[in-house]
């Protein structure tokens, strides 16, 4: 320190009053060794007037090439980048490890040895590396009466009794049984639990499967499986009404009157559903046909009516209906009534070529589902219908939907009559 101190004042007097230290002047190995205003940077250990740049990375290319510089040659590993970190460099071809047997950043063959050769040799011969079997190692004979070495390892040998030959070993994981090594199953791949008594292991054993949780059971389910299951009811299960089986055993889960369902209500697919010809209606894949040549009733003139008599069992309900009919420029009415549900009728005409045919409509156009259709609350909609196209013998579609607004009352029945009448309007009511 006192020689830092006559080397300032050395420069103070050379320079004057004015005192200016020379970057690097000053050797450091922390930031209090230099002088006030200076920095300690650690790429040389010298005192800077400056903070020291932010140091960048070396790559792979610039380390390897000065190592090159130093006559030593690098394949692989991680070397210093020259920010205090390191940098992984260079692969290995297949087979080969770098730094195998000590040899620092070179691709080379790892030396076997019988513990590591193939997860432990027993006996046998190995080779010494690289699959060389000039070069090898002797890992021994088995020890024990009956024992032969297969693939370096000590086994009973096929034919031979392992509990008696063999002093019941067998290989890793087989077990001797009635003097024949086998090898168990582990049943609980296929199944997701066992009965208290287990699983058998196909060589006289049991394995018992994890339990079951969440106040689940065990049960044998229709697929031969044990599963964990909850409660084994018919209700728990979803089913309401018919004969099933639940966890594995045939149920019978009674009449839709036994369960507490209404007059009007019958089975079906064991689900509890209001007695309608149009059940099954529900979407616009289920459209419901009332009108068409194949059912003997015909809509192909300009006026025609079709009534039904059909069922809303629950709020959620929809029914779709379908008319094949003749394309005419008569107006098309869809009326409701009957039932206790204040409902929503929608009304929709395609054209021969598919495409929507709705001019006119007594209440507002939606789509649905891609299709144009008028809608209105209430029992009752209409349509004037209008095609690009010819007039004659074609054949539209029209489209009917009814669903409830106000749902009043389960199975609710109701009558529908579709129309169309002669006249340029739509008729009100």
């Amino acid at each position: 320190m006192r020689f830092r101190f006559s080397l300032i004042a050395a420069v103070v007097a050379m320079g004057g009053c004015d005192l200016t230290i020379p970057n690097g002047l000053f050797g450091c190995g922390q930031p209090s060794d230099c002088p006030t205003g200076h920095f300690c940077w650690s790429s040389d250990s010298r005192c800077y007037d400056t903070k020291e740049p932010e140091c960048v990375p070396k790559t792979c290319d610039e380390v390897i090439s000065d190592f090159a510089s130093l006559g030593i040659s690098i394949e692989c590993g991680a070397l210093p980048d020259g920010c205090d970190g390191s940098i992984e460099c260079g692969s290995c071809p297949a087979g080969t490890v770098c730094g195998a047997n000590g040899e620092n950043f070179a691709c080379g063959c790892e030396e076997n040895t019988c513990a590591s050769y193939g997860g432990g040799a027993e006996c046998g011969v190995i080779p010494t590396r690289c699959g060389v079997q000039e070069e090898a190692i002797f890992c021994g004979d088995c020890l024990g009466e009956g024992f032969a070495c297969v693939q370096n390892e000590c086994v009973c040998p096929p034919g031979v009794d392992c509990g008696g030959g063999c002093g019941g070993s067998c290989r890793d994981g087989e077990v001797c049984v009635g003097g024949e090594c086998c090898e168990p199953s582990y049943p609980c791949v296929q199944n997701e639990c066992s009965p208290p008594g287990g699983l058998a292991n196909g060589c006289g054993g049991f394995t018992q499967c994890p339990q079951c949780g969440n106040g689940e059971d065990c049960v044998l389910s229709d697929n031969l499986r044990y599963q964990c299951l909850g409660e084994c009811t018919c209700e728990a299960q979803g089913w309401e009404c018919g004969s099933t089986s639940i966890c594995g055993s045939p149920t019978l889960c009674g009449t839709c009157a036994d369960n507490g369902f209404e007059p009007g209500y019958h089975c079906e697919s064991g689900r509890c559903v209001c007695e309608d010809s149009f059940e099954y209606n529900d979407s616009f894949e289920t459209f419901s046909l009332i009108c068409d040549e194949s059912l003997g009733i015909n809509c192909m003139q300009p006026a025609w009516s079709v009534e039904i008599q059909a069922t809303l069992h629950d709020f959620k309900d929809v029914d779709y209906y379908a008319l094949r009919v003749l394309d005419a420029r008569t107006p098309v009415i869809a009326q409701a009534y009957n039932g206790a549900s204040v409902r929503v009728l929608s009304l929709a005409y395609l054209c021969p070529d598919g495409f929507d045919g709705i001019e006119k409509c007594s209440g507002s156009k939606q789509k649905i589902d891609g299709i144009e259709f008028c809608v209105a609350d209430g029992d009752w909609v209409g349509i004037e219908r209008r095609c690009d196209g010819i007039l004659g013998s074609q054949v539209g579609t029209v489209l009917v939907g009814v669903r409830s607004r106000e749902f009043e009352s389960d199975c609710d029945p109701y009558g529908l009559k579709v129309l169309a009448t002669y006249g340029a309007e739509i008729p009100t009511f």
